[in-house]
């Protein structure tokens, strides 16, 4: 285990009681794209992270390059820089300036849907052991998806969550019968200034309910018991 994912995670779990999750600004999916090259940002048309625990060592941002003869050019940002820059990627063989989506839109980060996916796994009663995240979009005037696939230690996936990366509603919850209460299904957005006009970010989180039935919760624990039973869960399954 990485010390440094382990103190992420137990900074996430120490808050959730507040609805809140905190982020290490150098793996946040909204803070990497921050990163990339002055304009690159606007171009943006897919993101992807694997093994993420529940953050990811690396966001691939792929961006929209008409001057590369597959449209594609892919950055790589880890530890709050990039690392890589390249026209070839593993997520895809080319990309269409119909693909695009850029930053305007964005509002949901990956460490609101990290908690959103862990009060699915609790509703449930299942472990999640990492998080693979994909952004994308499916036709020109499509609305951008965050994908959210679950997988157990053995690499298996328990579920796959899909949630507007706008307004933060879930689409689809494959794999999870049940659902967290009203108020935690859904993933909270923030408002961000483009990454490329240099002003500082401003964060708010209001409230966006799905017209989900809520199931029944069972009864809270304690906090410090809470935090030791969701790392358990979280990071051996049990």
């Amino acid at each position: 285990m990485r010390p440094s994912f382990f103190a992420s995670f137990l900074s996430l779990l120490a808050t959730a009681g507040l609805g809140l999750a905190a982020a290490d600004p150098a793996t946040s999916a909204l803070n990497a794209i921050k990163q990339l090259p002055r304009g690159e940002a606007k171009k943006i048309a897919r993101i992807e992270a694997r093994d993420g625990t529940p953050f990811p060592e690396r966001w691939h941002i792929l961006v929209n390059d008409p001057k590369d003869e597959n449209g594609l050019h892919e950055y790589v940002v880890a530890g709050g820089e990039v690392v890589a820059s390249r026209n070839i990627s593993q997520f895809a063989e080319s990309l269409k300036p119909t693909d695009v989506f850029g930053t305007s839109g964005l509002k949901v980060d990956s460490d609101k849907l990290a908690t959103l996916a862990q009060d699915y796994a609790q509703a449930n009663n299942v472990a999640i052991a990492t998080l693979n995240y994909a952004l994308h979009k499916e036709g020109a005037e499509a609305t951008p998806l965050w994908n959210i696939t679950c997988l157990d230690e053995t690499g298996k996936e328990i579920g796959h969550i899909v949630v507007s990366a706008g307004k933060g509603n879930v689409v689809s919850h494959d794999g999870f019968t049940a659902e967290p209460g009203a108020g935690a299904a859904t993933a909270e957005t923030q408002s961000t200034s483009d990454p490329d006009d240099g002003e500082g970010q401003r964060r708010h989180y209001p409230r966006k309910t799905v017209t989900h039935k809520p199931t029944q919760q069972p009864e809270k624990k304690d906090v410090f018991g809470k935090i030791g039973n969701s790392l358990s869960k979280f990071f051996t399954g049990h």
